[in-house]
């Protein structure tokens, strides 16, 4: 028979606090969570930049531009990379060029 009284009330306490103490520290159960379903194959993959958003953003407007949609569909990675396909936007209409102005001012304003 348990001892009773105060002596078994302080035999039980660490004994409780340490129950106490392991359901506060465990680790939560996810219940319901839902599966997040694969992102479409049309969606472009992350390149791992700080800016990735902006970029996607600059390039969907600059699709917009007929002429420079396809200076870019004909471009390789090397002419990319080298910055010879930037000198076409010297020949983006102009509503293009004010849209690149303002997606500039809200990603240094971030």
């Amino acid at each position: 028979m348990p001892p009773s009284g105060p002596r078994g009330t302080l035999l039980l306490l660490p004994l409780l606090l340490l129950l106490l103490l392991r359901a506060v520290l465990a680790v939560p159960l996810e219940r319901g969570a839902p599966n997040k379903e694969e992102t479409p194959a049309t969606e472009s993959p992350d390149t791992g930049l700080y800016y990735h958003r902006y970029l996607q953003e600059v390039i969907d407007v600059l699709e917009t531009d007929g002429h420079f949609r396809e200076k870019l569909q004909a471009a390789n990675a090397e002419d990319i990379k080298s910055g010879k396909l930037s000198r076409e936007l010297d020949f983006v209409s102009h509503h293009v060029r004010t849209k690149l102005d303002e997606l500039k001012r809200q990603e240094v304003s971030r």
